[in-house]
């Protein structure tokens, strides 16, 4: 990646942070809340067709980046290393494009039958190993052929290296949005709880810009032509050693333009 690219996207990141665009408004819920008002926007969204678009629309709230962790574009090469299959799904590089699709129908009747019909790869799920503490990741998705929700969050290990899930974005085509805090495996009576949810319903087969940010006990969520989610919560604002990107319904998953960055909160 040039010297030069790098400069654009941390400008790009810095300077638009405090754009807003007309029609976005914001969805906040605080630790002590549990749920934040509801906001009608426009459905006017997606970008249909097979081309995902170059140009972000969604912009920073809260967070300035600072140097880049992670960039693919996949317009080379094959699946960056970071990106770990899970469960027997199967990832590859199409047109320019990361496409995941369910395993195999062998793969998954072994599963069932050793009693793990949870993790049997139904639908495509994944991990990317980038390491982030305050951070702002920047991407394209399309949900495709059936694939119906998806959840893109953030990992303290698992339920055996460290505190598990830490917290998600959830977004689907018929159940709206939510953010939610997961619970910590380590502490006793802890529980998932949904901080705020939404409408908004995506259109399949379609491509979207997502912006997620975390800086502090704060998470900003947004899609392109959507509402702008956000949440308070103390489980947020510890080090996530990887980002966990798991799918709903069967189906495929689509990934372009995909960028990390470390960041401070915007001043």
């Amino acid at each position: 990646m040039s010297r030069v690219r790098v400069i654009v996207l941390i400008v790009f990141c810095t300077v638009l942070g405090g754009v807003s665009f007309s029609g976005r408004s914001a969805v906040q819920a605080h630790e002590d809340t549990g749920s934040g008002r509801k906001n009608v926007a426009s459905q006017n969204v997606g970008s249909d067709g097979g081309i995902s678009s170059p140009q972000p629309d969604v912009v920073p709230q809260i967070a300035e980046c600072t140097n880049l962790l992670f960039d693919a574009d996949f317009s080379e090469g094959g699946v960056p290393e970071e990106w770990i299959p899970l469960h027997g799904t199967q990832w590859a590089v199409v047109e320019g494009v990361l496409q995941g699709r369910p395993s195999t129908n062998e793969f998954q009747q072994k599963r069932v039958a050793a009693g793990n019909a949870s993790h049997s790869g139904k639908t495509p799920s994944s991990r990317l190993l980038v390491p982030v503490d305050d951070c702002v990741m920047l991407f394209q998705f399309k949900l495709t052929d059936g694939l119906s929700g998806a959840h893109f969050g953030f990992n303290d290990g698992s339920f055996k290296t460290g505190t598990g899930h830490v917290c998600r974005f959830i977004v689907s085509t018929r159940k709206g949005q939510s953010l939610v805090k997961d619970r910590n495996v380590t502490v006793d009576g802890d529980k998932d709880e949904t901080l705020v949810t939404d409408s908004f319903n995506m259109k399949a087969d379609a491509w979207y810009w997502m912006m997620l940010e975390i800086v502090g006990n704060e998470m900003v969520a947004q899609v392109s032509g959507g509402p702008i989610l956000r949440a308070n919560n103390p489980r947020f604002n510890i080090p996530k050693d990887q980002i966990n990107l798991p799918t709903r319904g069967g189906g495929v998953v689509l990934y372009d333009n995909v960028r990390i960055w470390n960041a401070v909160r915007k001043k």
